[in-house]
């Protein structure tokens, strides 16, 4: 069958319809968007592909009514909000699955008929298309709580509006006011419009090519798929093990999703994605982390289904009971390396299958200490590769068969083998500070602005009267506390002694660890704080995991040794 045409109007109002409607089949990725700015950016660009009349790709459809599961497409954006799938009593109506052209359908659905990160996608009336650059446009993002302007057309209300002369003129009356009397401004305005309206509103322009697929069975159409795909961006492996997974439970992935927000609840705010999880339990069903549809058999589908059944706790556990419960760690930036992470669940997880204690707060605190070593060393001497992790997995799950102690010398030897550090060294501390500081201060909480955590500087680096020397003394680990946002707002470029000493500093003395009694001489001299503060720190690395650093930075004039 050749390709067919439909407008944008038409294309929107067929997504989500109740009858013959387009939706996602469960074979297809779920959308991502990037990083906000940049999403705004190809948005903006899509959109203005399309006011340019250029093609931007075919939409490919299985027309079916057979009952297969399917899903929604998503309404307003947000992040972790995802295509959800519709109820089963619903998988037999007459419906249109899209199995190529998802993600720009899924864009001009989310931008022209609902929000996208709180934000409304307009156009600047004033925007002139004959001096702009090739990547700028007239298309923006605006908060949805910000001030009308006339100038600034909202594309949810331009989509909505009927395809008739009156709603068009009173649209033109409105938009008018923005030129003000400026005549080349008011043709500007009037061109712009028309060529919104042309593509958005009226439905004789066919802006969208589209055909069906002639396929008895998704299993049929579902190859259709793949093969489309070797010409474009091909599924991952971990989305080909998924669509192989979801053929037998359709909602999968749901309680993939599901896990995933349990643990970032029970976390206090750790987010662990849905993909993270389907790789664990392919290191325990397989063996190894790296995914590939052409290992699995036939008995690895029941045994995915059974490990997110039962053996989910143990994973849980990691965020909650340890990283959360015994060191307070409630983000994931302070977490550099997640696949280390990785063979301490698969060791709790062998520990409940053979019914040993696997929560980690009963221990005895030699077997706790043990895996503190081995997280602390894995994150800051870089253990973790796909090999390395693999490795450390099956150790780790042959100790917790037989109820044995956290592996840590085997692995430790495998990491030297792998030609990696098997001892600390001061450098991997001061390479890792946000971490490094955690661990040593496993009682403090991060209180976190977007991804960046608050820490101060005890002696800030612009303090009056110091110089460049000062600064790179005191920008270091040993200077670092990590505190609410309040004291950064009170303290600033205070001085820390006459901060401490003063009423509205004083009551903040307590939020701070290894510093000396508020009278101690060193508050007079930075230099020798940061280095007793730094013996300080070193002690309780030991003390609290048992970890010494072996090689230490000390200062030669220019060089570290």
């Amino acid at each position: 069958m050749s390709y067919a045409g439909i407008s944008v109007r038409e294309a929107l109002e067929k997504l989500n319809a109740p009858n013959n409607g387009w939706y996602l089949p469960q074979v297809q990725r779920q959308y991502v968007w990037g990083a906000r700015h940049e999403s705004e950016d190809y948005v903006c660009l899509l959109l203005d592909s399309l006011l340019q009349r250029y093609p931007i790709g075919g939409v490919v459809l299985w027309e079916t009514d057979q009952k297969v599961p399917y899903r929604y497409f998503v309404q307003d954006y947000l992040p972790g909000h995802y295509a959800r799938q519709v109820d089963e009593g619903l998988w037999g109506a007459a419906k249109a699955l899209v199995y190529d052209g998802q993600q720009r359908l899924q864009t001009l659905y989310s931008v022209l008929r609902h929000r996208f990160n709180g934000r409304i996608l307009h156009f600047d009336l004033l925007f002139d298309p004959t001096v702009a650059e090739a990547d700028e446009s007239g298309f923006l993002f605006r908060d949805a709580s910000a001030k009308a302007e006339p100038r600034y057309l909202r594309m949810t209300e331009l989509s909505c509006l009927r395809c008739n002369e009156d709603e068009k003129v009173d649209l033109e009356d409105r938009a008018l006011v923005a030129a003000g009397d400026d005549k080349g401004l008011k043709l500007r305005v009037r061109k712009n419009l028309s060529a919104l309206w042309d593509i958005f509103v009226d439905t004789n322009h066919k802006s969208i090519a589209y055909f069906s697929v002639k396929a008895d069975t998704e299993k049929e159409v579902n190859e259709v798929f793949r093969r489309l795909n070797t010409g474009g961006v091909a599924l991952t492996q971990l989305e080909l093990v998924l669509g192989k997974i979801k053929a037998v439970q359709s909602d999968y992935e749901e309680k993939l999703w599901e896990l995933s927000e349990a643990i970032t609840k029970k976390s206090g705010g750790i987010v662990f994605s849905s993909t993270s999880i389907l790789q664990f339990f392919h290191l325990l069903i397989k063996n190894t982390i790296r995914i590939s549809e052409a290992r699995l058999d036939a008995s690895d589908i029941p045994a995915f289904l059974d490990i997110l059944e039962d053996d989910s706790e143990p994973l849980v556990e990691v965020f909650s009971g340890y990283l959360k419960g015994l060191l307070s760690i409630n983000h994931a930036s302070i977490v550099p390396r997640w696949l280390a992470i990785l063979p301490i669940a698969a060791y709790l997880t062998e520990l409940k299958r053979h019914g040993h204690e696997w929560r980690i707060r009963p221990w005895d605190e030699p077997e706790v200490r043990l895996v503190h070593q081995y997280f602390i060393l894995s994150q800051l001497c870089d253990w973790n590769t796909q090999t390395m992790v693999n490795a450390f997995a099956r150790e780790a799950m042959e100790a917790g068969r037989n109820n044995c102690s956290f592996p840590l010398d085997a692995i430790r030897q495998i990491a030297v083998e792998k030609n990696r550090t098997g001892e600390l060294n001061e450098y991997q501390l001061l390479s890792q500070p946000w971490l490094s500081t955690k661990v040593l201060m496993p009682g403090r909480s991060y209180v976190f602005h977007d991804s960046k955590p608050q820490v101060d500087h005890i002696f800030p680096l612009k303090l009056n009267g110091q110089d460049e020397a000062y600064q790179e003394a005191v920008d270091v680990l040993w200077n670092f506390q990590p505190v609410p946002a309040e004291v950064n707002n009170y303290k600033r470029a205070r001085h820390p002694g006459e901060f401490f000493k003063a009423a509205d500093g004083s009551k903040y003395f307590g939020a701070y660890d290894f510093v000396p009694d508020i009278h101690s001489e060193l508050w007079d001299a930075p230099l020798a704080f940061v280095a007793e503060r730094r013996k300080h720190m070193l002690a309780a690395l030991e003390s609290l995991y048992g970890l010494k650093v072996v090689k230490k930075v000390v200062k030669t004039g220019d060089e570290d040794i």
